[in-house]
């Protein structure tokens, strides 16, 4: 087990999802270091929080034993980037958990499917609210993100808009469920498989 760093903290990771991304990664479609500890997608219980670290990014006090999920990749925050486009999501420099970190390399577990993650400074941490499960959590893994930043942060969306989404993966679904949350009157759900359609049409009766 390592040692806890500084403004860091140690998971026991509870969940860990399975994104298509890590698909291409084990098919070889998508270029990683190896040896890797894979999965970008995490929740869990805080196992030791490393000095300096108090609060999540909200400003919840975090302590042992707390229930958090944690963003998966940490943006350097000085690159073109960074810094003008204001696409963190673009940085080349990110260090990303269960992609782009070497197992071989101290503190070794960087990825969200060990039993414990070592989450480094400048991650972002969200505690959890009591009242929502690892499960509703997990679900949303990556896709909710990428689904916040498609839709929340570069759509128009108002209180009876008509939304059009291409797509039942995860983060169509994830688009659909925002799109209602942000006010519109309707939502329509292209692609398949049909099970998908029938979960997202029975979450909105």
């Amino acid at each position: 087990m390592p040692s806890v760093a500084p403004g860091g903290a140690l998971v026991d990771v509870a969940l860990g999802g399975i994104c298509g991304t890590d698909v291409h990664l084990r098919t070889g479609h998508l270029s990683v270091p190896l040896p890797l500890a894979m999965g970008h997608e995490g929740v869990g219980h805080i196992r030791a929080l490393g000095e300096g670290l108090t609060t999540d990014v909200e400003g919840q006090p975090l302590t042992v034993g707390d229930r958090v999920v944690w963003a998966n990749n940490i943006p350097c925050g000085s690159c073109y980037e960074c810094l003008v486009l204001k696409e963190p999501t673009l940085c080349l420099n990110r260090k990303i958990y269960g992609i782009n970190r070497k197992a071989s390399d101290a503190p070794h577990l960087q990825g969200g499917w060990a039993e414990t993650i070592s989450l480094e400074a400048g991650t972002t941490i969200i505690k959890l609210p009591d009242t929502v499960s690892f499960e509703e959590v997990i679900t949303l893994g990556c896709a909710g993100p990428t689904a916040i930043h498609g839709v929340v942060e570069n759509l128009t969306i108002e209180p009876g808009s008509i939304v059009a989404v291409q797509g039942a993966g995860p983060v169509g679904l994830a688009s659909a469920m925002y799109a209602k949350a942000m006010g519109a009157a309707q939502v329509i759900i292209l692609g398949g498989p049909t099970s998908r359609i029938e979960v997202f049409r029975r979450s909105f009766r």
